[in-house]
């Protein structure tokens, strides 16, 4: 099958190119929504049989562009969402893949979508093409996307409400994972930063590593680091080093400049 990959992290595009070289061929590989619709504006559609698609990029998520595509391609979405979102794609007849991708279960899906590919009719008539993009889009907006807004902390004998559009970033210090408000002060927190990445806007806030996820707001300014690594610049926070792998450097300067 001729296979479109549509991922932002260059390490999970290699990945999954790995696993598909040799049975497939790969006929791109988008990094954003904006690559995505160049593809279709520029390439052949009848050319791809199969969308392999990331669902949050650097520039929003993926739904935005795929329902724009003006064909029906059968589409398996590589996912790190939780199981609620899962639900909406099962409900969707949507097939997925939870990251990080496992070779047999790649397989497995591949295996289901090669008979929609070798009918047209069926590739025409199933839930499962781009044609159900614009449905899927509004049933996850509806049923799951519905990000954290404001923080209920305890404080001494009672509770503060800091609003998200207040914190600069959220980091782990000694075991413990800590808001940073932008007003200059931390707050212990009863999540784990995978907890918070699910429930923060995408479009907002970014996991820069396994220790931190900032806010765009907050950022100052970014600056090249060694090994082709990068450094992000808090408002504020002139000490806090956190530094971005050089595989990410391109998504995080896509996530910004939107």
């Amino acid at each position: 099958m001729k296979v479109l990959i549509i991922e932002d992290e260059q390490s999970s595009a290699d990945r999954l190119r790995r696993m598909l070289e040799g049975e497939h061929e790969i006929v791109g590989v988008a990094a954003s929504n904006a690559d995505v619709e160049a593809f279709f504006t520029h390439e052949a559609k009848e050319g791809v049989d199969l969308i392999l698609s990331d669902i949050q990029l650097g520039d929003g998520l993926s739904f935005e562009s795929l329902r724009k595509v003006p064909t029906a391609i059968p589409v398996i979405f590589t996912t790190a969402y939780d199981h609620y979102a899962v639900q909406a794609f099962r409900f969707n007849s949507i097939d997925y893949l939870l990251k990080p991708i496992d070779n047999e279960e790649l397989q497995v899906a591949l295996a289901k979508v090669k008979p929609m590919v070798q009918s047209q009719a069926s590739i025409l008539n199933s839930p499962s093409t781009t044609d159900a993009i614009a449905q899927l889009l509004e049933s996850v907006r509806s049923q799951y996307i519905r990000y954290r807004e404001r923080f209920l902390i305890s404080y001494r004998d009672t509770y503060i409400v800091i609003p998200v559009n207040e914190v600069s970033h959220l980091g782990i210090k000694d075991g413990v994972v800590h808001l940073y408000s932008q007003t200059g002060k931390s707050h212990v927190l009863n999540l784990t930063l995978d907890e918070l990445e699910s429930q923060l806007d995408p479009t907002r806030f970014i996991r820069a590593n396994r220790q931190y996820i900032v806010s765009a707001a907050a950022v100052e300014k970014l600056s090249t680091f060694f090994l082709g690594k990068m450094r992000i610049h808090m408002k504020g926070y002139p000490d806090t080093d956190i530094i971005v792998s050089r595989d990410k450097v391109s998504t995080v300067k896509k996530w910004l400049d939107y």
